[in-house]
């Protein structure tokens, strides 16, 4: 793992995260149909339909279940993509923009399903979110998103300018937003533990602290080494994502891991919370850094955001209170009990892509910030690819993994892109 890849901060999420049997590490030589590399949704979200498939598989985590971006991210189980609808209609054409679309909402209704199915307890609600225009001009992008996606897809969206923006949030910086019913919230570190359960429950075998040292191909099998076991099977899933490091040349080449960090506020007054979002939405916003915050069930603010550098102390989470307190004023001298944060993966064009690597490698990867329901779906199609040979013909498959310019100067990368990020979010 490169030294950028740890920050283990105390998380709200592993603060209050359910109880499970702790699973060993690997040690001596197994066997199965699949092994995959990682412990997040799409790991988790692969093994579990690969065993309802009846394929054996073995899960290897080097840290423990959840431990990257699905255990770290805000718990906003989202339709749609970074590219917003209008954008991919323009560059794929509107057919395959409705089906992307239907595609993001079925990942959603897939979510929904496995929690329901295997009763996995993780606080998810259906809250819907808003999407607030950090700037004037980014309000009128919002109305035509609004509009072409109702018009041409029966989605049922809407908008409020800045006078009516207090019926659902109370911030001084915005100048309206969209507003979508059809997203949930949930404790994502719970849902990750709840989709191993349910993953072993159907015979799939995970092993916690068993960090993939290396992979050895040849014509008809893939080995995996750790330090003190081997597995060996027939296919390999890498589902590493932004935790990815140099393990597969793609990876390495094509995903660029982006910092993410998160506070949590103390229990704070239901009355204050009502006050500042009074329809208890969870809310993203339009500016390059993405604010991104919500409520919790206990009464806390989320807030994430601001910075995107590595290699960052404990400092930098000043300038994220700081956001939240420019952001919502009334939460000044709220205390904060949690701070952590984590990688997202982020392609060359911040689409998410399933692909297979020249050795023979199936991953997905580049959710950009929408893997909280995604990536399960793209496990179930991971699988789907495994055992019958066919994905599905997505533009996610279609798509390849661009190689990223000085993918050997990523550190250099994150910082020039914070820079640009700072100057475009000051332009009015």
């Amino acid at each position: 793992m490169d030294k950028m890849d740890r920050m283990d901060t105390l998380s709200l999420w592993k603060a209050t995260e359910n109880s499970y049997k702790k699973e060993n590490s690997l040690e001596g030589n197994q066997e199965a149909d699949v092994v995959i590399i990682g412990a997040g949704f799409t790991g988790l979200s692969s093994a579990y339909h690969l065993q309802k498939l009846g394929r054996s598989v073995i899960v290897l985590e080097q840290e423990s279940i959840g431990y990257g971006a699905s255990g770290r991210n805000g718990g906003m189980v989202l339709p749609g993509y970074k590219p917003t609808m209008q954008e991919l209609s323009k560059k794929y054409g509107s057919v395959e923009a409705e089906q992307l679309n239907n595609l993001s909402l079925l990942s959603v209704e897939l979510v929904k399903e496995i929690i329901e199915e295997h009763q996995i307890n993780c606080d998810f609600r259906r809250t819907g979110h808003i999407v607030t225009a950090f700037k004037a001009k980014h309000f009128e992008g919002l109305k035509a998103e609004s509009e072409y996606l109702n018009k041409n897809f029966g989605y049922e969206s809407s908008v409020l300018d800045k006078s009516q923006l207090h019926e659902e949030i109370d911030s001084p910086i915005y100048h309206g937003c969209l507003v979508d019913n059809s997203s949930y919230s949930f404790h994502p570190l719970n849902y990750a533990i709840g989709l191993a359960e349910a993953a072993k429950s159907v015979g799939a075998k995970i092993f916690e602290f068993s960090k993939a040292l290396s992979i050895e191909y040849d014509q008809s099998s893939v080995k995996v080494v750790t330090a003190n076991g081997v597995v060996t099977a027939r296919d390999i899933i890498v589902a590493t994502d932004g935790y990815s490091g140099k393990i597969v040349n793609e990876l390495n080449k094509g995903v660029l891991p982006i910092s993410a960090r998160i506070i949590a506020t103390e229990q704070l007054p239901e009355s204050l919370l009502n006050a500042i979002i009074p329809k208890d939405r969870m809310v993203f916003d339009t500016s390059n850094f993405l604010y991104y915050f919500r409520r919790t069930p206990d009464n806390r603010m989320i807030f994430g955001g601001g910075d995107i550098r590595p290699n960052l102390g404990d400092s930098v989470y000043q300038s994220v209170y700081n956001a939240m307190v420019t952001t919502m004023p009334k939460l000044a001298g709220s205390k904060i009990d949690y701070q952590w944060g984590g990688f997202i993966g982020v392609t060359m064009d911040t689409f998410p892509v399933i692909g297979r690597s020249k050795e023979g490698a199936y991953f997905a990867t580049g959710y950009s910030g929408h893997g909280a329901s995604l990536s399960t779906l793209f496990g179930k199609l991971l699988a789907q690819w495994i055992v019958t040979g066919d994905a599905g013909g997505y533009r996610f498959e279609k798509e390849r993994l661009k190689t990223i310019p000085f993918y050997n100067q990523k550190t250099m990368l994150v910082n020039l892109a914070h820079i640009g990020f700072k100057v475009l979010d000051k332009i009015r």
